[in-house]
């Protein structure tokens, strides 16, 4: 189960609270990770081929995208402690199922 809120985050985090905050939080606690600590776990060329669609769809890859490519910044997307929805969202309909709000 996943509890939100300043002092919890996402269970498949969960291996780095012992780290402590600024284990991600590598611009100081007030603000928000950088993609940088993201991307020390993460890779980007990963999260493209796994969010890869085919097709008409080819550009709809939240991780490789028309607008962005692979630089689109993981926060944009991507929240810790609040549930966030695809950037993606704002302006377009698709339906990204796997997302983790």
């Amino acid at each position: 189960m996943t509890k939100m809120g300043a002092k919890h985050g996402r269970v498949y985090h969960e291996m780095n609270y012992d780290d402590g905050c600024k284990s991600c939080h590598d611009q100081g606690m007030r603000k928000r990770p950088s993609d940088t600590a993201c991307l020390e776990c993460h890779d980007r060329d990963d999260l493209a081929e796994a969010t890869a669609r085919e097709g008409d769809e080819v550009w709809q890859n939240p991780h490789n995208n028309l607008h962005y490519g692979k630089e689109v910044p993981c926060i944009e997307c991507h929240g810790e402690h609040q549930a966030k929805r695809p950037l993606c969202l704002d302006c377009h309909t698709f339906k990204f199922d796997k997302h983790k709000q």
